[in-house]
């Protein structure tokens, strides 16, 4: 006789000092059309794990506001071994994991049913003043986040990425007002859609994003008319150099690389 799973289809737990964990059951509409789990809904996971175990150290974005502070997400990495499935179960772990210079550090772990690492990916935040749009000095929001320092499930530093310098693909894109966050600017989600969304179609058609990192360098609001621009690194198709800019005044956004395998 099949026993019951044990888990919960979503549920939240702290199961090590300072390390926040949400179970997940992916449902139909997390999925892309070929039933593995969207890239958008990936990142969705991990910034509502971010958010509620910020949350659950006093310093959420809500909590910052009445300080006329709040966080932005400034630089990211993540490599993706395999994608689950509508109704698998996912986990996923975040820590705080030090300070580099303005950043806060933030890792995640994403664990199959088995276990089984399925991603990973460290970050750098900023906490921004919202009245002088300035980035303020990160200790005393540190002593908050009590990080478990270096311990990071990536080794690789969070730089500065180049420039792109020529763009084969272009895709344009109006902010839509579904776009917008509580801070009342352009959610990272959709940065990520739209260098997504840029990539070729064959491409899209036969791999999986198997790494991104990214910079986010300037904010976007409402009715802003973005350009996504890509340029493939090698001949095969299998990574690509990308910029957004927003197209009234030729600001770039976000810069990133992403890296494709074939399925």
């Amino acid at each position: 006789m099949k026993t019951a799973d044990p888990m919960p289809k979503n549920s939240v737990s702290m199961p090590a000092p300072n390390v926040w964990q949400q179970t997940h059951q992916i449902r139909s509409y997390e999925v892309d059309c070929h039933h593995r789990l969207a890239v958008l809904s990936l990142f969705n996971f991990m910034q509502e794990a971010a958010s509620r175990h910020a949350e659950a150290l006093g310093v959420s974005i809500q909590q910052l506001l009445l300080e006329n502070y709040t966080w932005l997400l400034s630089r990211l990495k993540i490599k993706i071994a395999s994608f689950p499935v509508w109704q698998d179960r996912i986990t996923i772990s975040t820590w705080p994991s030090g300070a580099q210079r303005l950043f806060a550090l933030r890792d995640f772990q994403l664990q199959d049913k088995h276990d089984q690492t399925v991603a990973a990916a460290v970050s750098a935040w900023l906490v921004l003043d919202v009245e002088k749009r300035r980035p303020v000095r990160i200790g005393p929001f540190i002593e908050k986040l009590r990080p478990l320092e270096g311990q990071h499930i990536l080794p690789d530093a969070l730089d500065k990425l180049p420039g792109l310098e020529f763009r084969t693909h272009e895709k344009k894109f109006v902010v839509r007002y579904r776009d917008l966050d509580i801070n009342q600017h352009v959610n990272n989600v959709s940065f990520v859609e739209w260098l997504v969304e840029s990539i070729p179609n064959g491409v899209l058609n036969t791999s999986v994003l198997a790494e991104l990192e990214i910079n986010f360098m300037a904010e976007a609001f409402y009715e802003d008319r973005i350009l996504a621009a890509c340029h493939p690194l090698d001949p095969h198709n299998t990574s690509f150099h990308h910029s957004l800019i927003r197209q009234q005044d030729g600001q770039e956004l976000a810069r990133a690389v992403t890296v494709w395998r074939s399925v």
